[in-house]
């Protein structure tokens, strides 16, 4: 098995939903539908959630075809999410491309963002059954709380972000939507309780460990393989798990540096930003998230572990195994192995 087989789930995937993009742009074709198909087309992405969606209806017995409607709602779903997103954050590249909000303005975004959404819901309706409705819709209500939570807890006092509330957000805000993929392909494939409960499982444990790589990723991550700017995270004043980890190893004069960034006491340049990464190195904060994105990564494949043998479940596996190379191919590795 091989990276190259997860790249052809990639390009399969791209080819149907350019043909579900061209056949809705023949009937409703207007200037800002064409900006908001066209940019999640021509800026591509990983497709994770939807692939993951495809192979576990295979991996339980199914057909990708019936899981198709779902991928792609589901994956219409999650750029509706990076674009509010991005609102958010004032984030200004995505995929190495200008975001939307940089390239269409926020309000205009905010519009492209809702028709996402609602071009998602349509897909989902496609697929005839009414809990995968409800599972992935309820995913939708589910990023959106832990988008606040996220926003809201950059308000609180820095001593009230712990591991634990990191992970409930992270869960929420990231995993909900590989757990949703997972399931809902389980459930369209006919799978049993379990294999559906031991594949969502398998996306709780991915998303998480997602999360937790873009928070390393923000701060020592290459902007020429991340496609995003560096330390994006620590201007917004994220409590990343870097942040609550260093904050807890640190001598005091790195923690109230820390500290005065966050709150923001002075303005945030690259000299800033190098600083916080040598706290994070010194701390042994990046190698603390990596091993627990690993343990992550371990626990998503063991969660498949009792699913039958079948190229799905090793194109699951493999994924897996991908991500946890994800850190080493994405970040500049000075500072990963200092």
């Amino acid at each position: 098995m091989t990276e190259e087989q997860v790249l052809d789930e990639v390009r399969y995937f791209n080819s149907r939903l350019s043909e579900v993009i061209e056949q809705k742009m023949q009937y409703e074709s207007n200037k800002i539908l064409s900006d908001a198909l066209n940019y999640i087309r021509d800026t591509g992405g990983k497709r994770l959630r939807p692939i993951i969606c495809l192979l576990s209806a295979e991996a339980v017995g199914g057909s990708r075809d019936k899981a198709l409607s779902t991928a792609i709602g589901i994956e219409l779903l999650h750029n509706a999410t990076l674009v509010h997103d991005d609102i958010i954050d004032e984030n200004y590249v995505r995929r190495k491309n200008p975001s939307n909000p940089a390239r269409y303005g926020e309000k205009r975004a905010i519009v492209i963002g809702d028709l996402l959404l609602g071009l998602s819901c349509e897909m989902l309706g496609r697929c005839g059954e009414p809990e995968v409705m409800r599972l992935v819709t309820s995913a939708i209500s589910d990023i959106a709380m832990g988008q606040y939570l996220e926003f809201t807890l950059r308000l609180r006092d820095l001593q009230e972000a712990t591991e634990q509330l990191y992970m409930e957000v992270a869960e929420l805000k990231t995993a909900s939507a590989f757990m949703a993929s997972a399931e809902a392909g389980a459930m369209l494939g006919c799978g049993s309780e379990i294999e559906s409960d031991n594949l969502r499982n398998y996306g709780k444990n991915l998303g998480m460990a997602f999360q937790i790589q873009d928070d390393v990723l923000d701060i020592c991550g290459d902007p020429a393989k991340t496609g995003k700017s560096v330390g994006l995270d620590i201007k917004n004043g994220e409590r990343t798990i870097l942040v609550i980890h260093a904050l807890k190893h640190s001598n005091p004069s790195e923690k109230e540096y820390i500290e005065e960034i966050l709150t923001k006491k002075r303005e945030v340049g690259s000299s800033e930003i190098n600083r916080v990464r040598e706290i994070f190195i010194n701390s042994r904060s990046i190698g603390y998230a990596i091993t627990l994105s690993n343990g992550l990564v371990r626990g998503a494949k063991n969660s498949i572990d009792g699913l039958e043998e079948s190229e799905a479940k090793r194109k699951l596996q493999l994924i897996a195994d991908l991500a946890a190379r994800r850190i080493e191919e994405q970040a500049l590795a000075t500072f990963i192995h200092k």
